[in-house]
């Protein structure tokens, strides 16, 4: 019978222990993701919608037009977006529409994460605004609290989870698309939590 040195062994056991540790600490990220069905128990002064998925900027919009804030941010649109273009790929009501020109306003330069707090702050200062509410897909926000705590007051951050249609959450391990989305998050939640980004 073949046996491994004692040194091997226990190599071979510390990397089974660390891959239990570390899908035992990715599931337990799925399981606390925020639930989609949070509700906004106030108004707040300013709505921001870290741009990322059609279903972010219409959740942002129901929740404008409902009156929970005067007024939206979408942070992180790409050059030469502008609001017209927006309208067309967005299914807007008529009441969506007319919040979406008088009180949305588009922001240009944030390409990440922190750069959407950056240009949040800015915005909230040019404002006077007191607290938002960040719009963000639910596998995002718990890295993009982290960001936000950072630039922005912490009491001043109130959360609204987004659930993408097209994430296949309760069976991820099933969907390759999901799995790779969710494992990509959770190595960047890590990287933001332990204070590398």
């Amino acid at each position: 019978m073949f046996f491994l040195p004692n040194s091997i062994q226990k190599s071979i056991y510390c990397c089974i222990l660390l891959i239990g540790v570390f899908v035992a600490c990715f599931q337990q990220f799925i399981l606390t993701l925020p639930k989609a069905n949070i509700t906004v128990l106030r108004p707040v002064d300013g709505l921001v919608v870290a741009t990322g998925g059609q279903a972010r900027i219409q959740k942002g919009l129901e929740l404008l037009s409902e009156g929970n804030a005067n007024r939206m941010l979408i942070s992180g649109v790409g050059e030469g977006i502008s609001k017209e273009l927006l309208k067309k790929s967005l299914s807007l009501s008529d009441q969506q529409a007319l919040f979406f020109d008088c009180c949305v306003e588009l922001e240009f330069t944030a390409i990440d994460t922190n750069g959407n707090a950056k240009a949040t702050f800015q915005w909230m200062q040019k404002h006077n605004l007191k607290n938002i509410l960040l719009v963000s897909a639910n596998y995002h926000l718990p890295r993009a609290e982290i960001i936000f705590k950072r630039h922005l007051p912490k009491s001043s951050i109130y959360i609204q989870p987004v659930y993408p249609p097209d994430l296949k959450l309760s069976h991820w391990y099933l969907n390759w698309q999901t799995s790779k989305l969710l494992i990509r998050e959770y190595m960047k939640f890590l990287y933001v939590k332990f204070g590398f980004g």
